[in-house]
């Protein structure tokens, strides 16, 4: 997250009531730096640099329904364009929801298809 709403969410005073973020200082009201922390925004004052991620590959993964996708997208970019040496790959599933992977019922193919990634990716 961050205080500044990317192209598809709202702006102004809509924002300040916009779930994500409404959550965020919910769950951590006293954090320096609030919504702007580098806990939370990786582009940030103060934010470590994303090119020196720890890892030797990277999954962001999204879905078209979610409220957070383009955010997913942001981050996605912002490590791409770091220059990090990993590799980095977007993974998007198409007609879902944020987290319906884990919040569904029934194995559908969505959820089949996101969990069979998760695992090639893991090994």
């Amino acid at each position: 997250m961050s205080s500044k709403p990317l192209e598809s969410e709202p702006k102004g005073e809509e924002f300040k009531n916009y779930v994500p973020y409404v959550v965020w200082g919910y769950f951590n009201p006293s954090t320096p730096g609030g919504i702007d922390s580098p806990m939370v925004n990786p582009a940030g004052t103060g934010a470590p640099s994303l090119a020196e991620l720890g890892c030797s590959k990277l999954l962001v993964c999204v879905s078209s329904k979610d409220q957070l996708r383009d955010r997913g997208v942001w981050y996605y970019d912002l490590v791409k364009g770091s220059g990090v040496k990993g590799k980095v790959e977007l993974f998007e599933v198409e007609g879902e929801v944020h987290a319906f992977h884990i919040l569904s019922e029934a194995e559908t193919p969505n959820v089949k298809k996101m969990i069979n990634k998760l695992a090639s990716f893991l090994v």
